[in-house]
């Protein structure tokens, strides 16, 4: 192996070698979610302000309660946490992850304009909503699988 300067010169990944880098390694972008720490400080700290807002109503039976104090913020969490974790998986995931983030924005935007339109020429309805949901969603999923294998068979 040729030496620079008295340090190995070395091709490839530097985590093996030090394991400070491990973290600051490519991760692929399409891991399964998993419950992590910071997930569920998350999900423990919104528990507290859905307590005292859901305090003086009545959901029923005290296990109804339970579930609300349980479900509620877990939702939140998804809202507000989601979006975060996605940037952070993209960031870490390398070229794939911005390629799967430009997917899912065309996605989100074909779908703000399409419903867009259909709002400003009057032809919205609650029916067409949800059809249009129906329908919007599936595409969004074959297309984006479609755009993944194709990627996957070009590298």
């Amino acid at each position: 192996m040729p030496e620079s300067r008295g340090a190995p010169f070395v091709i490839g990944p530097a985590w093996p070698q030090y394991p400070a880098l491990a973290a600051f390694a490519m991760q692929p972008v399409d891991r399964p979610f998993r419950f992590t720490r910071d997930f569920c400080v998350v999900w423990a700290l919104l528990v507290v302000p859905t307590f005292f807002l859901t305090r003086q109503h009545d959901f029923g039976p005290w296990y109804s309660n339970i579930a609300v104090l349980i479900v509620a913020p877990l939702f939140a969490t998804f809202v507000l946490y989601g979006p975060v974790l996605f940037v952070r998986q993209v960031i870490r995931s390398g070229s794939r992850g911005w390629f799967v983030a430009r997917v899912f924005l065309s996605i989100v935007l074909a779908a703000a304009l399409l419903l867009g339109g259909l709002r400003l020429s009057g032809s919205y309805t609650e029916t067409k909503g949800h059809i249009f949901a129906l329908v919007f969603t599936a595409a969004a999923t074959v297309y984006l699988s479609w755009r993944l294998q194709k990627d996957e068979r070009r590298s």
